[in-house]
């Protein structure tokens, strides 16, 4: 029996996923570690797994408050991104997480499956002690982003990651966008469709399909007329206006909703008496049944709706959510709104489109069924088996093979950047 050591940082879109590909592991055989933050104990307890907490569930909730605004816009203040690090004990923590993950290393039979971009510590391990990692992506915006976020890496916090790695033995990382995207094994939780309606993910990158992350049933609702979800998530990266926006927008062409949030303080001060408020609920189970949902454009809510069929509408702001509303929009399955444009009468427009058009769930079939298939989950399942055995010490990327890898066009535009550089140095 292996030991699958599973990373995983963020919120319910980011971790659920890897709740479940540690539920296929578990059932075949192998036993399951979920190293992740201590509010979602419940959810690996039901799975049957064991659970590695990295912090206390009032620390987890205080970090997202903490974080919100500098998640919605890192580069306006960067320092306050060092400083966010510092006061939460970020860096401490990548220390902790890589003395526990060698602390359930065995050398030929551990294999570590962690979130991409957040999953240093997995990456450091590899380096000092040869443990195969699987990186796996949740959301093509951790590609997309690579070259802002190894400048942020690099430039602002690189300080304080220089003296984690400077700890442990390690040389400093300076080129992070390399560093990230050096790990053989890299699975993408999206479907080729999706991929290819954006900017596409690196070629080496297996694209594995939708995992979803709800799959508990809870009660059959009991509606006389099935209502508009509405959802912003689990975290608190969120615009104040969502939800008000949102109610509004059922308001005003007369449809009830349930508004689904665990965080009340983002709630506008009186909700519409058609508009229910309720702090969670099992979308496997909602989901399919209610007309429609406005949602923020977390990946786990979209891959949710289309594997129920559901019409979307997006109200898209911050972090991957107008990335991933554009995919689903050119893929003609759902339609968004950016936050310049966010207002009640645009956003009962796009909800009473969608709620009109009779031949969506017809049309959506064929994805829906992919996105709930279980074969995704099978894919990443495999990926990981087939590293057992595999240890071997990771070496940095060399930046010259980078460059031999380029593209004369990518070289170009090195070449032409250099010069502004230094011209912009000379005046």
């Amino acid at each position: 029996m292996a030991t699958m050591l599973l990373s995983a940082h963020g919120t319910n879109g980011d971790v659920l996923p890897f709740v479940r590909i540690g539920r296929e592991l578990a059932e075949r055989g192998h036993d399951v570690v979920v190293m992740t933050h201590s509010w979602f104990a419940g959810p690996i307890a039901a799975a049957g797994l064991r659970h590695l907490p990295i912090d206390t569930s009032e620390g987890y909730d205080r970090h997202l408050d903490d974080a919100r605004r500098f998640m919605l816009d890192p580069l306006r203040d960067p320092d306050g991104v060092l400083a966010l690090y510092r006061r939460n004990g970020l860096f401490e923590l990548l220390a902790d997480e890589v003395r526990m993950i060698e602390a359930h290393y065995r050398p030929g039979e551990t294999v570590v499956v962690a979130r991409h971009t957040s999953g240093i510590a997995a990456q450091m391990v590899a380096e000092l002690r040869g443990v195969p990692v699987a990186l796996v992506s949740v959301t093509p915006h951790q590609y997309v982003s690579l070259p802002v976020l190894g400048n942020l890496f690099r430039h602002v916090l690189g300080q304080g990651y220089d003296e984690v790695f400077q700890a442990f033995g390690l040389r400093p990382v300076r080129d992070w966008a390399a560093y990230l995207t050096s790990v053989k094994t890299q699975l993408a939780l999206w479907p080729e469709w999706f991929d290819a309606a954006g900017q596409p993910a690196p070629e080496n990158v297996v694209r594995c399909g939708f995992v979803l992350g709800d799959t508990a049933e809870g009660p059959v609702p009991d509606w006389t007329e099935p209502p508009v979800l509405i959802t912003g998530g689990t975290g608190q990266v969120l615009h104040q206006r969502f939800y008000d926006v949102a109610a509004r927008a059922c308001r005003r062409i007369g449809r009830k909703a349930l508004l689904v949030t665990r965080h009340p303080s983002f709630l506008p001060e009186s909700l519409p008496d058609e508009v229910e408020w309720v702090p969670s609920a099992s979308f496997a189970t909602v989901m399919p049944r209610v007309a429609a949902v406005v949602h923020h454009g977390g990946i786990g809510t979209l891959a949710r709706a289309l594997a129920s069929s559901t019409p979307q509408v997006l109200l898209a702001h911050g972090v991957d959510r107008p990335d991933n509303a554009e995919r689903l929009a050119r893929a003609g399955v759902a339609e968004w709104l950016p936050v310049s444009h966010w207002d009640e009468e645009r956003a009962a427009g796009l909800l009473a489109r969608a709620l009109g058009d009779d031949g969506y769930r017809e049309r959506i079939a064929p994805l829906a069924a992919a996105a709930g298939s279980e074969d995704s989950v099978r894919v990443v399942a495999e990926h990981a088996e087939a590293l057992l055995g595999t240890d071997a010490v990771m070496t940095r990327p060399d930046p010259r093979e980078r460059l031999a890898r380029l593209s004369p066009e990518q070289r170009a535009r090195l070449a032409a950047m250099a010069r502004a550089r230094r011209d912009a140095a000379s005046a």
